[in-house]
């Protein structure tokens, strides 16, 4: 796929339609996803008040395949089994410890996932303030031999040590298919290096290969920022492309959010300018806007982008929620129902396994404050939108009928306990507890 348009995108998903909401007279009408999980004895799951008991979902909403965190250990169930605890890590010397969510591979044969261990005094502040939790060690996981290890550039395969955690750099991986594996290498922490890039793991040959060098995209890592150059700030993929959201002119009163894609089948190609996200003063020794890293994502298919566009004086804390067609460059509003006062900060926007149904949130930002949702949209009938209870902010993790969708809302600041995960069915307003004690909850 080559993306050539320019125009601004709303990255919005309007909730599956809701009885008696209006459409607006799009002319862009997608397919509405069918079927909700079970619900067991029938009624409406409800998260009561906090006098009230929570009700929990019934078994079947896990599904019969599901892998979690509890404990900062991964556990994994299997075929309708009881789930086990896959991981036994020692973190002795690194004691602060955060978790990427896992990730299935097509077929659900093996489970991708990065853990970052650090040790306590890593410090903090700044702006953009630091995300420890970013690098970690990328390992990958066996599912119907249990046996996993740690993928690192010294061996370019896994490693047979499984308890004491890997000190590395790895910070995004994709599934390109069910036997290749994409990841993102930053390389050392204040150390430009070569090394950095985008790589593919043969699990055939168990072979790691470099497929796009940092150089590139012509960027820098917020992990090695270089004078005077755009920074990396996150990225995606999809249908062959690769996906970053840069800063350019970082630091200055007008820095702009950009989107560029970069083919991964064709990595000698040039990178291409997708979407302008809009601009804001950003991380000046002044007043610094509201906007670190704009909500974006771009969905399975490859066809929509979906984005959090910044106005032109971001500023004023002002944003939208835009979706831009990859194909045709037609942009769709989404969310347009959502409180103003949402928007005054990041979003975090998740696109559901069908591309047609879209979630915002408030991202997963220790100490955010979580003004309104969850919310969901689709393209199916943007004029409408669901905003579910209780008001949750963190990490969504869709069903693959794309029916429902969990959510771990962030963890608090110097609380040792794991937080739950609460289940969000399409056509419920309330959720409902699906895990407790769990973390980084997703369905086989």
């Amino acid at each position: 796929m080559r993306v050539r348009f320019h125009t601004p995108l709303i990255c919005c998903a309007l909730m599956l339609v809701l009885l008696g909401l209006a459409s607006c007279g799009s002319n862009r009408i997608g397919t509405i996803p069918r079927g909700t999980p079970d619900t067991g004895d029938g009624t409406p799951a409800v998260i009561p008040t906090p006098t009230q008991t929570v009700l929990k979902a019934p078994p079947s909403a896990t599904g019969d395949s599901y892998a979690f965190v509890r404990q900062n250990q991964l556990w994994l169930a299997l075929n309708g089994a009881s789930p086990v605890q896959v991981t036994h890590f020692v973190y002795n010397n690194t004691p602060d410890v955060f978790w990427h969510e896992p990730l299935w591979s097509p077929g659900d044969h093996y489970l991708a996932f990065i853990v970052a261990a650090k040790p306590v005094g890593q410090g903090g502040g700044g702006c953009p303030a630091p995300d420890f939790g970013a690098n970690g060690g990328l390992y990958l996981l066996n599912t119907a031999t249990g046996q996993f290890g740690p993928i690192t550039l010294a061996t370019g395969q896994m490693s047979a040590d499984r308890q004491v955690p890997v000190n590395d750099y790895w910070q995004y991986a994709f599934w390109e298919d069910a036997t290749h594996l994409l990841a993102w290498y930053n390389g050392p922490v204040g150390k430009a290096s070569g090394a950095a890039g985008l790589y593919r793991y043969d699990l055939a040959t168990q072979t790691l290969t470099q497929v796009i060098p940092l150089s590139a995209l012509g960027v820098s890592t917020l992990f090695s920022a270089n004078p005077g150059q755009s920074l990396l700030l996150s990225m995606r993929y999809s249908s062959e492309q690769l996906f970053y959201q840069i800063i350019v002119h970082p630091f200055e009163q007008h820095s702009t959010f950009v989107i560029y894609s970069h083919s991964v089948t064709q990595p000698e190609a040039a990178s291409q300018k997708v979407l302008e996200i809009g601009s804001e003063s950003w991380c000046t020794t002044q007043q610094s806007g509201p906007y670190m890293k704009p909500g974006w994502d771009v969905s399975q298919d490859g066809e929509q982008l979906a984005a959090q566009m910044v106005t032109a004086d971001g500023s004023a804390g002002l944003s939208n929620i835009q979706v831009y067609d990859l194909n045709d460059g037609a942009t769709t509003p989404l969310f347009a129902q959502a409180p103003a006062r949402l928007f005054g900060h990041d979003l975090a926007l998740t696109w559901g396994p069908d591309s047609q149904s879209l979630v915002l949130t408030t991202p997963d930002v220790p100490g955010q404050v979580t003004s309104a949702g969850p919310c969901e949209a689709t393209l199916a009938n943007p004029a409408a939108m669901q905003q579910y209870k209780p008001v949750l902010g963190g990490l969504v993790a869709w069903r693959s009928d794309s029916s429902a969708f969990a959510l771990t809302p962030p963890l608090t600041p110097g609380v040792t306990t794991t937080p739950d995960v609460y289940l969000f069915s399409t056509g419920n307003v309330q959720g409902r507890l699906l895990l407790a004690d769990a973390q980084n909850f997703v369905w086989g």
